[in-house]
């Protein structure tokens, strides 16, 4: 049986393998397990394996601890009570209370012995060795006999780094709540002791305390982060409860480099899609709060490198064998045709950075050759609809609410989304090509993209279908029409992947035209500056309209007393001045040129604009920035909040959207 579970049931479990997996990507499997039993593990609560927690609760069920009441403490205090009363002498008392509470310990440990003995459970293959002792109504301690083989021992250290550690076992997962919240508290309470004892400490011990902690602490995180990265995000429960309704859909379209990510730094792209994901619900409240919709936003990965293998044989591709080079290598050595492969003109010197540049710039040149360019359109798009239409099969109510689809493309990804655009069929016609798209694209967003660049090499001018007649078929090489209504192109101004559209549109005016800054969210001290400017340009507008306002009325006035000598026939002499002088004055003429070059914009985008470039803090170094900021377009919040604001700018009763 086959269960959606997780967030917008982007998952889902087959429940006779034990299994879960993602539905609309391929990723990782893990193991699911159905528990009552959990172990703690280094700090954390984890279920334990089918298998032994059925053992450990047939234990539970037979010696029935949650009826058993504790008999120690009643005898304990029994007997001091009747201590205190026998003897008179106030140092006699206190003398023999010590002596009794030594014999009481001594009884309580013979009594926890036997009462271990009777709550033991011994565990049966495969634990065979260990056994449980159950410690009340929701708690138990997994042990290890001392006789045990080296095979049982092996079932600890799987788990733990010694062989002969207590297991802490709990029953009920509501259980398990309440002693992780008890354990957190006297955590805070813990690091508070810490703070207040540090106060009357050497500072610079304290100091150095301090940096060696903090260095371990982050080491320890950054292995964890490593090793749990895709495990975390599989862990998306939060919002299960409540499916939500979805009515834009966003595929968003890797770059270049994406084989080094995954290679170097376990990152996937998979994890920067739940990234980018998770910062959208971060700053939904800061962006809708005065928006009564609810966050419709889905956004779903498109993996495309993994389905191209470069200069791999046909027969390898069979074998599942790995990628190769680009050329083929020949087993016979006196045979001097074919293609050398890129092992053979690669340079053996730095090895290591050799094989970076290649993982990360290989993509492009490969790009530009046709060959390879087809095939990554062809895959790209097939891909892209393989994934709308398994969507639409389980969400079908979206096309019922008129939703809308974004494309998002990074890098290298924002040339191929553009290719595909621009490979759509200009007229809505049911012929399919491999380069079709089953459904029309609202909106194209391109993250760091070198789309300038290539289209300047290539010769190309962008231009809207808008512009084109109902009945035109044909078009110059030169220009390309993406098929979108709303083209973004953001960057950040240290991103030494990116380059402008705009002068790709309209040269001149472009050119003149600085990029649109995105609104900062981020908050911190550009936020605080950023406000007081904003009411400082307020004010001084608000002043310099008063002034005109001033003088445009003062004109009038003198003009309405005669003042100026104004007529009927000075009016219409004016008029015919203007009028001969608009052909020639330089003034009027780049007025009209920018009137042109707006609208043009405007043709491509309904906010009149497409380069948009993201603020840099008050304390942001551009040249530090250059090393990072490629990759850090999936958890900016800046990003996340344009995407919402535009996304839901002018949501309207869709239509289906036809390009003539």
């Amino acid at each position: 049986m086959i269960v959606p579970v997780n967030e917008d049931y982007l998952f889902e479990v087959d429940v006779g393998k034990r299994q879960i997996s993602p539905v609309y990507w391929e990723g990782p499997v893990f193991e699911v397990r159905r528990a009552t039993w959990f172990m703690q593990m280094d700090g954390v609560w984890l279920p334990c394996e089918e298998a032994l927690g059925n053992q450990i609760e047939q234990g539970y069920q037979k010696h029935q601890p949650y009826n058993q009441v504790d008999q120690i403490s009643t005898t304990v205090v029994h007997k001091e009570e009747t201590v205190e009363l026998d003897l008179g002498d106030q140092d006699k008392e206190e003398t023999s209370k010590l002596v009794m509470t030594e014999e009481l310990q001594q009884t309580t440990v013979m009594q926890e012995v036997v009462e271990e003995d009777e709550k033991r459970e011994v565990l049966v293959e495969p634990y065979v060795g260990q056994y449980v002792v159950y410690k009340g109504s929701s708690q138990a301690l997994l042990l290890q006999d001392e006789s045990t083989t080296s095979t049982t021992k092996g079932f600890f250290t799987r788990f733990t780094v010694k062989s002969d550690i207590k297991i802490s076992l709990m029953r009920g997962y509501d259980q398990v709540l309440k002693k992780e919240e008890n354990e957190k508290k006297k955590q805070e309470e813990k690091e508070a002791t810490k703070e207040s004892d540090a106060l009357n400490t050497d500072r610079k011990t304290e100091g150095q305390r301090e940096v060696q902690q903090s260095r371990s602490i982050e080491e320890e995180e950054e292995e964890k982060k490593m090793t749990q990265q895709a495990a975390e995000d599989y862990e998306n429960e939060e919002s299960e409860e409540e499916v939500r309704n979805i009515d834009q859909l966003v595929f968003v379209i890797h770059g270049i480099g994406q084989q080094m990510s995954e290679r170097l730094t376990g990152q996937n792209f998979v994890h920067d899609v739940n990234l980018l994901r998770k910062t959208i619900k971060t700053a939904w409240p800061s962006i809708a709060s005065t928006n009564a919709t609810k966050n419709g936003i889905q956004v779903l990965p498109v993996l495309w490198r993994k389905n191209i293998l470069f200069g791999v044989e046909e027969e390898d591709v069979a074998e599942k064998k790995g990628e190769s080079d680009i050329g083929i290598a020949s087993d016979n050595m006196m045979d001097e045709g074919g293609c050398p492969t890129l092992e053979e003109i690669t340079l053996d010197g730095a090895p290591n950075i050799r094989s970076l540049v290649s993982d990360v710039f290989l993509d492009i040149p490969l790009y530009m050759t046709s060959k390879y360019h087809d095939l990554m359109i062809q895959i790209v798009t097939k891909e892209i609809n393989r994934v709308y239409r398994l969507f639409i099969k389980r969400n079908p109510h979206f096309i019922k609410n008129n939703g809308q689809i974004t494309i998002v493309a990074h890098s290298l990804g924002s040339l191929l989304g553009f290719d595909i655009l621009c490979a759509q069929p200009f007229h809505d016609t049911t012929t399919q090509t491999t380069c079709s798209l089953d459904f029309p694209v609202k909106n194209y967003f391109a993250l760091g993209s070198p789309l300038g660049m290539i289209l300047l090499l290539r010769g190309n001018k962008i231009v809207s279908r808008r512009s084109l007649k109902p009945d035109a078929t044909a078009h110059t090489s030169d220009l390309v029409y993406p098929a979108a209504d709303n083209i973004y192109n953001i960057f950040h101004k240290s991103d030494p992947v990116a380059y402008r559209l705009e002068p790709l549109i309209v040269r001149h005016y472009g050119a003149q035209l600085k990029p649109e800054p995105i609104p900062y969210i981020k908050g911190g001290l550009k936020r605080v500056l950023d406000v007081g400017n904003e009411l400082a340009n307020k004010a001084g507008a608000m002043l310099e309209s008063f002034k005109m306002d001033i003088f445009h009325k003062s004109t009038m006035l003198m003009r309405g007393l005669s003042f100026g000598g104004f007529s009927a026939a000075t009016a219409q002499h004016e008029v015919l001045m203007v009028e001969k002088r608009s052909e020639t004055d330089p003034d009027l003429v780049r007025s009209r040129r920018a009137a042109k070059g707006a609208a043009t914009l405007k043709s491509l985008n309904e906010s009149g604009r497409v380069d948009w470039y993201l603020q840099e803090g008050v304390l942001e170094n551009a040249y530090l920035s250059a090393l990072s900021v490629h990759m850090s377009y999936w958890q900016d919040v800046d990003v996340a909040g344009f995407l919402i604001r535009e996304l839901y700018k002018h949501r309207q009763e869709a239509t289906k959207v036809v390009y003539v």
